[in-house]
């Protein structure tokens, strides 16, 4: 078993050196030259864009939640909330035509709600919550013998193909709207935020944003959020010999494991050239 787990390991390093030899060595002329006719006067500079998409769940509490016990047999909450979790994240360097932001995709209902969940009136009287509670609650039951009556042909004769699906999926919409005045309503949403982490030669670790389960994404100053952070392990670098004589310079970048956490947890890593953790090479002419 533990030579198993040997061989195990043994190929994820393997894995992880082809990707890191497999990225393309990226260099730039550096200093004052000439272009086109044109001075330019350049220096190689790292800047990171991480994107971090949050889905957000947000359910609303049922006007009539005090009545479902009584009426339906099943407790519901009273309290309105929001639930946060990270589900996406991504990160390249600024200016790469490869990136993309990320794109996750959420479980979205097909309907927007409006909150709160507005009471089920029948009646131009005005009862009682506990009446129209009652009265929804004998709708929901309604529906459901009718449901029943249509699957067993005791409702509606003749009603079979295209118009008992259209019939029974009206039920449906209905029952689910009268039980929501219940037990509430659950709506997620996606969201997208993008930041920039100017790379520091002197820093390896970057507190970028914080995160709370309760807020979603909140300033990296609230330290009631568990820290999202950008970790950088520069790799082994061949770099060509510099030529000590050379007058034009090139900066090489690193090839550094760049990591976004949250916490202890790796959300994405990817390879990414740095060239604050590069060599710069000089050469007689330019190469």
């Amino acid at each position: 078993m533990r030579k198993i787990s040997f061989i195990i390991a043994a190929l994820l390093v393997a894995l992880v050196s082809v990707d890191a030899s497999a990225q393309q060595v990226v260099k730039k002329r550096i200093g004052v030259y000439k272009e086109s006719g044109n001075v330019v006067v350049a220096e190689a500079a790292t800047t990171l864009v991480v994107d971090i998409t949050v889905e957000r769940e947000t359910f609303t509490a049922g006007v009539y939640a005090r009545y479902a016990q009584k009426l339906l047999g099943k407790r519901a909450s009273f309290v309105d909330r929001d639930e946060y979790r990270v589900v996406a994240a991504n990160v390249a360097v600024l200016g790469d035509d490869a990136y993309y932001a990320t794109d996750a995709v959420c479980a979205t209902d097909d309907e927007a709600y409006t909150s709160p969940l507005q009471i089920d009136r029948l009646s131009s009287i005005e009862g009682s919550p506990e009446d129209a509670a009652y009265d929804a609650a004998e709708q929901i039951f309604a529906l459901r013998r009718a449901r029943l009556d249509l699957v067993t042909c005791e409702l509606g004769e003749g009603v079979y193909g295209g118009g008992l699906e259209s019939a029974l999926r009206e039920i449906d919409r209905l029952e689910r709207a009268y039980l929501e005045l219940f037990y509430g309503k659950r709506t997620t949403e996606c969201y997208t935020e993008r930041v920039l982490v100017p790379v520091n030669v002197d820093a390896k670790t970057y507190i970028i944003q914080r995160f709370s389960a309760e807020r979603g994404l909140v300033g990296r100053g609230d330290l009631d959020g568990e820290i999202v952070m950008v970790a950088i392990a520069p790799t082994a670098c061949d770099y060509p010999q510099s030529d000590e004589k050379g007058v034009v310079a090139y900066r090489y970048a690193n090839n550094a494991e760049v990591s976004v956490m949250l916490g202890q947890d790796v959300l994405v890593r990817r390879i990414l050239p740095i060239y604050e953790y590069g060599k710069t090479v000089m050469y007689a002419n330019p190469k």
